[in-house]
């Protein structure tokens, strides 16, 4: 029903998984995927020379001749786009057709769109800690981790009024992210790409939930690099999202399995945003089909599956 941490032999890293012998569960309703509209947050919290960095950030369709210390008010604009128009696009989106979704925030980034922040606190969502800001952790103490899922937890509630259950810190994620998360109260990390199921694995000698998130059924990939073959246009993304769908749609059929899908409020122009749509009309017509918020699914399968002495099993008292 689990995996806990390590193979059989007790070494660090678990290359067996479920080994092809999921546990035999379902979606509440009797659902088969659960999908997960994830939204990554984190507009005005990257670098830059105005927060006090020494090089301003770089992940833009805009390439600039200045120096990297300087202003570029173009690659800044990218940026821009998603709190001033792209996040309230996806918005519209999902409150059309009643679907849930998550929101992998980087904390401070509420704080410069209050309009956002208060609007959060109505919404059907919920949100997952991705750090105070969408900047690399490299050369991050194992305290200076804490001290910012700490602030990222409490600045989130302060704002919106809910509670982060889970985390996605900006890599690097080191040895000590996943400890940190279950010393600091969290229900689930979802720093890993290793499954299309949750599942259990031991941290510091007690079993912590994982909700598994993706690389590839991601908007990040109309930028192509690391994030693998690049998307040129919203046909694309859609038909890799229906395949991704359908395949998992087959193999759920007795095991119940997550798509996560990542968006990026400053990514969904009109174009790619439309691939969303029509995803989100295609699999509206599956009975199957189960679009959640990741505390939710985090939530059925615990309830079915965690281990007495489970990290922070007591969160799921306060929640349906």
């Amino acid at each position: 029903m689990s995996s806990q941490g390590g193979d059989a032999q007790g070494r660090p890293r678990d290359f067996l998984g479920y080994q092809g012998q999921p546990p035999a569960f379902s979606w509440p309703e009797g659902r088969r995927v659960a999908i997960n509209l994830a939204i990554n947050y984190e507009e005005g919290t990257e670098r830059n020379p105005l927060l006090g960095d020494e090089e301003r950030d770089s992940r833009t369709w805009v390439r600039s001749q200045l120096p990297p210390s300087e202003r570029d008010l173009m690659q800044e604009g990218e940026y821009e786009y998603g709190t001033r128009v792209g996040i309230w696009r996806l918005l519209r989106m999902f409150g059309e057709y009643d679907f849930p979704y998550s929101v992998f925030v980087s904390s401070e980034a509420l704080a410069v769109n209050p309009a956002f922040a208060e609007r959060l606190r109505t919404e059907n969502c919920d949100m997952v800690s991705h750090g105070t800001r969408s900047i690399s952790r490299i050369g991050l103490t194992e305290e200076q981790e804490r001290a910012d899922l700490r602030r990222a937890i409490e600045q989130t509630l302060e704002l919106t009024g809910k509670r982060i259950l889970g985390a996605f810190p900006r890599p690097p994620i080191t040895t000590n992210s996943r400890r940190v998360m279950a010393e600091e109260g969290l229900l689930y990390d979802s720093a890993t790409s290793n499954d299309d199921r949750p599942y259990y694995t031991d941290v510091a000698g007690r079993p912590m939930l994982v909700l598994p998130y993706a690389v590839d059924t991601n908007d990040a990939r109309f930028w192509g690099g690391q994030s693998g073959p690049g998307f040129t246009g919203s046909t694309d993304f859609f038909d890799y999202l229906k395949a991704a769908f359908d395949v998992l749609y087959a193999e759920s059929e007795t095991s119940g399995s997550m798509m996560s899908i990542g968006l990026h409020a400053r990514i969904m122009r009109p174009g790619r945003a439309d691939s969303i749509r029509r995803f989100l009309d295609y699999v509206s017509g599956f009975e199957g089909a189960w679009v959640a918020k990741r505390n939710d699914i985090a939530v059925a399968f615990a309830r079915r599956f965690a281990p007495d002495n489970a990290w922070n099993h007591h969160a799921l008292d306060s929640l349906s």
